[in-house]
């Protein structure tokens, strides 16, 4: 059963997908991960089984878990291989952006929509699902991709106008359809998730829908990221690279805590890892609560060449500060005020212990760059620009790390060709230069990159004043209208 972050509650999977967030503002979560069973026999199992065996765990209510996953994980979302684990020694990257997006943000997402659908089903409920989702980039194109087409469900996506990439923004609106809309906002990431929270706690009523997320604040979202620490973990053994039982790290890159919260989930299901290294851009606020036990937001917002992590409050790390103070949700919710309140708060010192199965580590954007050159130069083998902040992370933190190191690789390096092509130098632009970068980098070119640099289209933009009113004028448009 599932509880809420910041009060005692008693939901099952089902309540927990379809409202996203609980109505006290917390997140829902398990109160433990004791009896799950990891064992050899996982060796044996393909992406797919061990995907069922990990949803059935944490969606015991749900009837149809095989039929989800074969869906969401076929060869129409994905290559033939769903992510893969490309190795250099003692070094390891877990692909996980071989799906309709390139980005690691599919492997939840395409999921997700079954798990709504599903839910509605089992629950009977009978309102329609509107989805509010914030991104600073590589959600909001998985989300929409997920969603569109889905049978009474809408889905509004907000981005940042200058915190996302061309191709970002571009591949958003490509997915835009009858029931999804993608809106730009002149703020940052942090301005389109506050809005996100604020509708969901406000008293907005609904006629015809129920407001829903495709955050990670929605555990739906969350969970099925778990299966890709307990996949690349089994792939390592099956290929001689380490024995069942031998402890390993991974380096997460990360902004909203939500891929990093799944790793640790998975080591508290009793997935052998030692270390699990947080790996920052520029800001930098989960560096530093990691070094100094206070996260404090209030500094310096930085627009970065890894987007996707230009963030200052990290939602999903309510997630891990309930866990590691044993479930106490009246000093998470005490926290969580702080951090409303004052912008800042610090975890008490009885907790300190807790987060010793981390470590951090921040890079900036020139340090991004010749992460990238040095992988390639070294390797042969091109990263993109967040999945090269865990690289630099990993250089930088090798000697105090023990065995294996997996670094997550969370997107194909053609989303960022203009930061990638800082390695380069090459004159071309666009899809030229991305066949000029395949080229050298031995790579094929993903067939759907053609297509949405082609595409055409209108961008809706709000002002940051306005961004409020003109959500909640759509929300009861939608409602009425659809």
């Amino acid at each position: 059963m599932y509880t809420s972050t910041r009060r005692k509650l008693n939901l099952n999977a089902t309540n927990c997908i379809l409202k996203g967030i609980s109505d006290d503002g917390g997140l829902f979560i398990v109160n433990n991960f004791d009896s799950f069973n990891f064992n050899e026999e996982f060796l044996n199992k393909s992406y797919n089984d061990i995907a069922k065996t990990v949803l059935k765990y944490f969606l015991n209510d749900f009837e149809s878990v095989d039929h989800i996953i074969d869906n969401a994980y076929s060869k129409k979302n994905f290559c033939e291989k769903i992510v893969d684990v490309k190795s250099f020694g003692n070094l390891s990257f877990l692909e996980l952006y071989h799906g309709p997006t390139l980005a690691f943000k599919d492997m939840a997402l395409t999921v997700l929509p079954h798990l709504m659908v599903e839910s509605k089903k089992l629950s009977g409920f009978p309102k329609k699902t509107l989805i509010l989702t914030a991104t600073s980039g590589d959600t909001g194109g998985a989300a929409l991709s997920g969603f569109k087409d889905v049978d009474d469900v809408f889905i509004v996506v907000l981005y940042p106008t200058k915190g996302v990439s061309p191709f970002q923004a571009s591949q958003m609106n490509y997915y835009t359809g009858k029931n999804a809309m993608a809106i730009s906002v002149e703020g940052n990431f942090d301005d389109c998730q506050n809005l996100v929270k604020k509708v969901f706690t406000s008293d907005i009523e609904l006629k015809n829908y129920e407001l829903s997320s495709a955050n990670s604040i929605n555990i739906g979202r969350l969970i099925p990221q778990i299966i890709y620490y307990f996949y690349s973990y089994c792939d390592l053994v099956n290929k001689g690279e380490i024995k069942f039982g031998e402890s390993i790290n991974y380096v997460v890159p990360t902004g909203n805590f939500g891929n990093i919260l799944a790793c640790y989930i998975a080591k508290q299901m009793g997935l052998y890892i030692n270390k699990i290294v947080c790996a920052s851009n520029e800001n930098n606020v989960l560096t530093d609560f990691f070094n100094t036990y206070t996260y404090d937001k209030n500094r310096e917002f930085y627009l970065t060449n890894s987007p996707a992590m230009d963030i200052l409050i990290s939602s999903n790390l309510e997630r891990l500060l309930y866990i590691i103070t044993g479930n106490d949700e009246i000093l998470v919710d005490k926290l969580m005020k702080d951090l409303k309140e004052t912008g800042k708060f610090t975890l008490p010192e009885c907790y300190h212990k807790k987060l010793s199965d981390f470590m951090s580590y921040s890079v900036n954007k020139s340090e991004t760059v010749a992460a990238i050159k040095n992988c390639y130069e070294k390797y042969g083998y091109l990263i993109d620009p967040h999945t090269a902040v865990g690289y630099d992370a990993y250089v930088n933190l090798e000697t105090n790390l023990t065995g294996k190191t997996v670094v997550v690789s969370t997107a194909s390096p053609f989303k960022f060709v203009e930061t990638v092509n800082e390695v380069f130098n090459e004159s071309k632009e666009d899809l030229e230069l991305i066949k000029c970068i395949a080229e050298k980098a031995k790579l094929e070119v993903p067939s759907i990159l053609k297509d949405i640099y082609n595409f055409k289209y209108n961008k809706v933009v709000w002002k940051k004043e306005e961004m409020e009113t003109n959500l909640r004028k759509l929300i009861g448009e939608i409602d009425e209208n659809n």
